[in-house]
């Protein structure tokens, strides 16, 4: 049978051909736009489906991968498909224009016309972002700090790693500008932050009293976190639970290499400063955990410096910022039983989800945002990093292979577990929502009457 193709990013404006042509290619657009915003691929292909049935278009058929959507419109039996095709490009994080894109579809679903809601959506990726890139950039390296505070208070550290942190956005920002293959991005990321712990280690050991005793494996944590391996794990096991396996698969892939990347920075700059003599030990072991209060504050943080990082209003970075603490409430609660770190992770991942399920009913702000937020304290980014390091070793011929890989099943287990509560949260949360809106409008008609 033979197929009409619809190019993504050619139709879908002012001007389409034919109306099914236009709805398809503007449901793939906000699509593409919501999948490189890390929206995923289940709630992707709800959204396309929402937006092509808003228009009349029932038969419709959309498949997402990790880099591209496709869509497929059936008008009847016997007349040829009209076949929609968008390659999705990775960029900046924008949670101000994903919450503009989420209203845009409430608005379609609500009826609006298909050649307004186009100029919309064009008018909202035109749009400036909410604030300047130098604020963004701090909130990425406020992740950094959020992380060390969940492992240490020492005021030092934590300024080291504010420091480095915004040295390492640049760093990124600048080869990504270049376009440099994600491995060699995290490679060079790595080498940096290590960099940085053996100039203050040899800095601590030369007189600088400010700098001795300082801890260079917590500064090397602060960057490692930045780099967000872990949350890239998580949600490919979230795709893998929604049965989209190609996705999951192909994310699976890049956390494999990304680390990967992040294992080879290390190793060299240890080895590099143990030859010009000045030997720095990078623990792969697993950090502990800081008092209580300070690990509620490093969540808090984390959770809004992440939305800042993404340029999210003040209602995302205030939601996003309970939620987190919700799912570390959780996390903390669930540990302190006894019954290990998945069970732990899981409880965190399945109250913070339920919680952005149930609050985002009553706003526009999409719960996925959120969710991405409040579960990235909980992501075993540093048990990854930990598991790699201790197979290679920091030192040649000085790796633990068992070790390591009971550290990864372990990492792999914790993204599992935190997958497996966000999906089930976000599954419970939908029906209770939609109950509670019907006893709201049901108590609204009675005292009407």
């Amino acid at each position: 049978m033979s197929s009409q193709v619809v190019q993504g990013g050619s139709s879908g404006q002012i001007g389409d051909p034919t109306p099914a042509a236009g709805a398809l290619d503007l449901a793939m657009q906000i699509a593409g736009s919501l999948l490189a915003a890390g929206m995923s691929a289940n709630d992707v292909t709800l959204v396309a489906l929402r937006i092509t049935r808003a228009y009349g278009l029932r038969r419709v058929h959309v498949d997402v991968t990790y880099t591209s959507i496709s869509a497929s419109y059936y008008p009847a039996l016997g007349v040829p498909p009209i076949t929609c095709v968008r390659v999705v490009q990775p960029g900046v994080i924008d949670y101000g224009k994903v919450r503009a894109l989420d209203r845009l579809s409430i608005e379609i679903g609500r009826g609006l016309p298909l050649r307004e809601a186009a100029t919309k959506f064009q008018n909202i990726r035109a749009a400036r972002r909410r604030y300047p890139w130098w604020v963004s950039m701090l909130g990425n390296a406020g992740v950094g700090v959020g992380s060390v505070l969940l492992f240490s208070t020492s005021w030092q550290l934590l300024l080291i790693t504010l420091v480095s942190g915004c040295l390492l956005d640049r760093l990124l920002a600048g080869l990504e500008r270049v376009r440099t293959p994600p491995f060699f991005s995290q490679c060079a990321g790595a080498a940096m932050m290590t960099l940085i712990a053996v100039g203050t280690t040899a800095a601590g050991r030369g007189g600088v009293e400010v700098l001795r005793g300082v801890d260079p494996t917590l500064i090397v944590v602060g960057g490692i976190v930045m780099l967000v391996v872990g949350m890239t794990t998580v949600g490919a096991l979230q795709d893998a639970i929604d049965q989209f396996y190609v996705t999951a698969s192909a994310r699976l892939l890049e956390v494999t290499l990304q680390t990967a990347g992040i294992v080879v920075g290390i190793v060299a700059v240890l080895q590099l400063a143990q030859r010009l003599g000045a030997p720095v030990m990078i623990s792969p072991n697993p950090v502990g955990l800081g008092p209580p209060g300070a690990q509620f504050l490093g969540a808090g943080l984390i959770c809004a410096s992440f939305v800042v990082w993404a340029y999210a209003d003040l209602a995302t970075i205030a939601l996003a910022v309970a939620i987190g603490l919700l799912g570390w409430a959780g996390y903390s609660a669930t540990a302190t039983l006894g019954v290990g770190e998945v069970p732990a992770s899981a409880a965190g991942a399945l109250a913070a989800a339920l919680a952005a399920t149930l609050v985002i009913r009553r706003s526009s702000i999409p719960s996925f945002a959120l969710i991405s937020a409040a579960l990235l304290p909980l992501v075993p980014g540093l048990s990854l990093y930990n598991g790699l390091l201790q197979l290679v070793g920091t030192v040649p011929g000085h790796g633990d292979p068992a070790a390591g890989a009971a550290t990864l099943f372990v990492a792999v287990s914790v993204a599992l577990g935190i997958a497996s509560g966000a999906t089930l949260g976000t599954y419970l949360g939908r029906p209770i929502a939609n109950q509670l809106r019907r006893i709201r409008r049901w108590q609204a008609r009675a005292d009407d009457q």
